[in-house]
Formats: C-alpha cells, structure tokens, sequence
C-alpha cells in the first residue's frame, strides 16, 4: 500500500494490486507510442444495436472467447505502468502544492506539480508485479523528451 499525504485535501492510500483490472492502465510499449490512458470510448453509432450487444451479448462474429483468452494471456506476459493524475485528483492537491516528493526506505526524488499528467508508476514486469510488498517504480515520460525523474521502489507519497 502506497499512502498520498501532505498538500492534499483527502490523504489516500494506493493499492497497485488492483490496478491490474484498471482500464486506465498501459503497456510500456503503447506508452512510448503516445498512449497515456488504456480507457476506449463508447461508440454510440447505433444505439439498436448497441443496446442489443449490451442486453445480449451480441457480437458478429463471435469473439469472446478470443477476446478473454488474449485478455489474460497480455496481463500473463506484458509490462504495465498507470498515469498518477486521476489519483492526485482524487486526493484533491491543495493551492500551496508545487511537487510531489516519492520516497523509498534510503531516498526521495521531487517531481514538480506541473509534470503530473507524465508521471507514470510501473506495478507489473512481464506479466508480474515488480515487488512482493506491492511497491511500484516511478518515472515521468514527456513524449518528446523521453524518460526522466525515474525511481525505483516508491514506498509512498508526500506532496508538498
């Protein structure tokens, strides 16, 4: 469990067991393609037939199987990071904030505030989480600008 505290309105506590049934997570290899965010939209081009397939399951042809099997053979085999901006938002970052401080047991690394939407935690190295007690790497990645700030085994979070 990894703790956001400091500067914020609500202190929370992450667990990246979870974030392995988050949609919000990506491969390390989309990220450097410039996908920050695994959600898809809803295309609501028909909405008959979009409720159908909602209702009943419908899809042309079947897929399902397919789909699920490849599901979890990707969660078995690839390497995933999560962007920290929905979570900062949730802790509600007060005015004062200017960086985010990421600690381990021997260090800490600030990250400024206004690199948040880049800032990137890896929970899971080929199919499996990167440390026993659940701790995850961190690293800010600028498109154009490549990898940075990177750090390994964050144990929790103090903004200041």
């Amino acid at each position: 469990m990894i703790q956001i505290k400091g500067a914020v309105k609500f202190p929370i506590t992450l667990d990246s067991t979870t974030w392995i049934f988050d949609d919000r997570k990506v491969q390390i290899e989309d990220l450097e393609n410039g996908v920050f965010d695994g959600t898809k939209p809803i295309a609501f081009d028909d909405n008959r037939e979009w409720n159908r397939a909602i209702l009943e399951g419908q899809t042309n042809p079947p897929t399902l199987n397919s789909e699920i099997k490849y599901k979890k053979r990707a969660v078995l085999e690839n390497s995933f990071v999560i962007n920290m901006t929905p979570f900062f938002k949730n802790a509600e970052l007060q005015d004062t904030a200017s960086a985010i401080r990421l600690f381990n047991h021997e260090a800490s690394i600030e990250v400024p505030i206004d690199l948040l939407p880049y800032l990137f935690f890896q929970f899971a190295k080929d199919g499996k989480r990167l440390y026993d007690d659940n701790a995850v790497d961190s690293f800010v990645y600028i498109p154009d600008e490549g990898y940075s700030y990177q750090f390994k085994y964050v144990t929790h979070i103090e903004v200041i």
